[in-house]
């Protein structure tokens, strides 16, 4: 814009010096013309100091951030902001019945949102969808068993006395309903959703594995325990207490399980698992 004036001013002086054998008329049309150009002229001139002005301004004067979504005092909330850790369990409390007691196919992203609130691209944003809130659902619920695996463990109790305890507290987390429906959901999946299923097997009893092992490593290390591959005597362990109460309780065969029949297990497994049932003096074999 601001480079018109001076072509503006080059016009006026090729029509002032380019009329003069046109005669007076000719000149004092011309003279009003430039006239018009000059006043035209000072009005650009004007603007251009306004506008720069205006720029000047802008730039002493702090920049105000643009505040986005809610905030705390308004109450509503602020988009994007951290998930507590409070609003998480609740979010798993509300939509883990879905899954339980539907499946994981049948239920939509609608009946999500009609569960937890919220819009679909909150959803889709923070949990990744149907699929990321389903696994927040099943790690959530592995992570209750691995919390209270080793609760109430007296460290200066005899080998066989710890092991008795951390099996009645293994047995007792796996075999609530919640954890069985869980444990029939995975079961049914494995066939559809073979990723989701592994996803299950490495989050909950390749976990719980691993955290038998280590407990027997350090046994091991400690000299109570004989060397041996942890891993395995691990898994040994687990699922020698596993199988019939918990095929029991899937099946809803009850009355092939009671909690003095998960007592006498767990204590047969303790001492098989430590003594073994060979009879006499095994040192030769």
């Amino acid at each position: 814009m601001y480079g018109t004036l001076p072509y503006l001013l080059r016009l006026a002086s090729i029509i002032i010096y380019g009329i003069d054998s046109f005669g007076t008329a000719r000149t004092m049309t011309v003279r009003s013309g430039v006239s018009r150009l000059n006043s035209v002229a000072t009005q650009l001139e004007k603007q251009k100091n306004s506008m720069l002005e205006i720029l000047a301004d802008k730039k002493r004067r702090p920049q105000s951030r643009k505040k986005t979504g809610g905030s705390a005092k308004d109450g509503r909330p602020r988009r994007g902001g951290r998930l507590t850790e409070a609003r998480r369990q609740e979010i798993v409390a509300l939509v883990a019945p879905l899954f339980l007691e539907r499946g994981y196919e049948p239920v939509t992203i609608d009946d999500i949102v009609a569960r937890i609130g919220g819009s679909k691209r909150t959803l889709y944003e923070r949990f990744g969808g149907k699929a990321g809130l389903f696994e927040m659902v099943i790690k959530d619920y592995c992570a209750t068993v691995h919390r209270d695996l080793f609760t109430g463990i007296d460290k200066h109790a005899s080998i066989e006395k710890q092991l008795v305890v951390i099996g009645t507290h293994f047995l007792n987390l796996i075999l609530h309903p919640r954890i069985l429906e869980q444990h029939r959901l995975m079961v049914s999946m494995g066939r559809s959703f073979p990723s989701v299923a592994q996803m299950f097997f490495k989050a909950g009893p390749q976990t719980a594995y691993d955290l038998i092992a280590n407990w027997i490593r350090q046994q091991q290390a400690a000299g109570k325990l004989r060397e041996g591959d942890a891993s395995v005597q691990a898994e040994l362990f687990l699922d020698m207490l596993t199988g019939k109460h918990q095929l029991a309780l899937l099946t809803s065969s009850f009355n092939f399980t009671s909690p003095k029949e998960i007592a006498k297990t767990v204590k047969a497994a303790a001492r098989v698992f430590l003594y073994g049932t060979a009879g006499g003096d095994r040192a030769g074999a």
